[in-house]
């Protein structure tokens, strides 16, 4: 996953810099070991791109190209993960389920206990809308607290890499080891 921070803050010496990107994810991430992953590190690698810097971080104003790259690809992992949770979801409650009110679709569902996958995907969707950092979430904004920004935010990134540095973090989880 990637974490965003704007660069305003940061020591302008390179080291120094992702020193503190790292120490701030690791706060960031440190209330989640055990609950929603167990163990997370700096990458190496991330989506088939390699990680050559300190603590995994990519400095925008360093290497433009591979912060675009990796943001982009963060965005579109967080598109993804948001896709397979809704359509599960679906699946597991029942399309016959949906109903129109107005312009919104609803689909009733009781989380009684009885359908822990159903739950899991709502459960996702639900700490996502409240700025948990999960496993799959693929971009966590560190100065809003949450993995999705208005679109407006997003194109400021991509406009001005300079202004931001990626940390890029594996997050390891144990298979069903947190009841999702």
């Amino acid at each position: 996953m990637a974490v965003v921070f704007p660069m305003k803050e940061l020591p302008q010496n390179t080291v120094q810099a992702c020193g503190a990107v790292w120490a701030e994810t690791s706060r960031l991430l440190l209330p989640g070991m055990g609950k929603l992953y167990d163990a997370f590190y700096p990458a190496a690698r991330s989506w088939d791109v390699e990680i050559p810097t300190p603590f995994g971080v990519v400095l925008g104003q360093a290497d433009p190209c591979r912060f675009l790259h990796l943001y982009m690809l963060a965005r579109r992992f967080r598109e993804e993960s948001a896709a397979y949770h809704v359509r599960d979801a679906l699946a597991e409650a029942g399309l016959e389920k949906l109903q129109a009110a107005g312009d919104i679709l609803v689909c009733p569902v009781a989380l009684d206990g009885t359908n822990k996958r159903l739950e899991g995907h709502i459960f996702w969707h639900m700490a996502m809308a409240n700025g948990v950092i999960l496993p799959d979430c693929g971009v966590y904004y560190a100065e809003r607290k949450r993995s999705t920004v208005e679109p407006g935010l997003e194109k400021v990134i991509e406009s001005y890499p300079a202004g931001y540095a990626l940390c890029m973090v594996t997050l390891e989880q144990r298979e069903d080891s947190h009841g999702i």
